[in-house]
């Protein structure tokens, strides 16, 4: 069996296929897929979610573990206070972090002059632009922390990354503010499911 071009559907099947015939298996993997675009979305399913696809209680438990080893495998290592960092580890980590998030979330991640991390904080949900993305808010983290650097990150969860005037405008704009205060701007980065864009290394962002 080639297990890289067996579909989302198909495995699933296959793991349903462990309790039930094929009949029954198909008829609760179209139930899931109705409601779900893939099976990345498997780990965010509940009881509730479960009893809607299944009466079979057995079924229902074991489609919980399913959901509970996707959420114990997506888990990522925690960007830790002192851990040196560049824009791949950030944009892997964070990729990862936020890829399944509907909304628009904006993170701030504040680093010492060797780029060791101070701190890391969710600072905006919901539609980002320069109305509602304040470099004040941003900025006042940084010197709260006593931050020399600073890297913003946000998705897109349309899962493509390339930057949006808007992005651009608003990196201008953070980057502008903190020269103001000596506070250097090193990344923007935009991620979407398992992929990300550096600002900086695609050279938007240059100083």
């Amino acid at each position: 069996m080639n297990l890289k071009n067996l579909t989302d559907k198909i495995v699933l099947s296959e793991l349903l296929g462990f309790l039930l015939d094929k009949q029954a298996a198909g008829q609760v993997v179209d139930r899931y897929f109705a409601q779900a675009d893939s099976l990345a979305q498997f780990q965010y399913f509940g009881v509730t979610d479960w009893t809607k696809l299944t009466i079979d209680t057995k079924l229902q438990d074991y489609l919980l573990l399913l959901c509970e080893f996707a959420k114990r495998y997506a888990l990522k290592p925690p960007l830790e206070l002192g851990q040196i960092c560049s824009s791949k580890v950030i944009g892997e980590y964070m990729s990862a972090k936020l890829a399944l998030r509907k909304q628009e979330v904006l993170w701030g991640v504040y680093l010492d002059t060797k780029n060791q991390i101070l701190a890391q904080e969710e600072i905006f949900v919901g539609t980002l632009n320069e109305a509602t993305v304040h470099p004040r808010e941003i900025l006042k983290l940084a010197l709260k922390y006593s931050a020399a650097r600073f890297i913003v990150v946000h998705n897109h969860p349309s899962g493509q990354v390339t930057p949006s005037p808007n992005d651009i405008a608003l990196t201008r704009r953070l980057q502008a503010c903190g020269e103001l205060l000596g506070i250097a701007l090193l990344d923007h980065i935009i991620v979407g499911e398992h992929t990300y864009l550096s600002m900086r290394e695609e050279k938007i962002l240059i100083r």
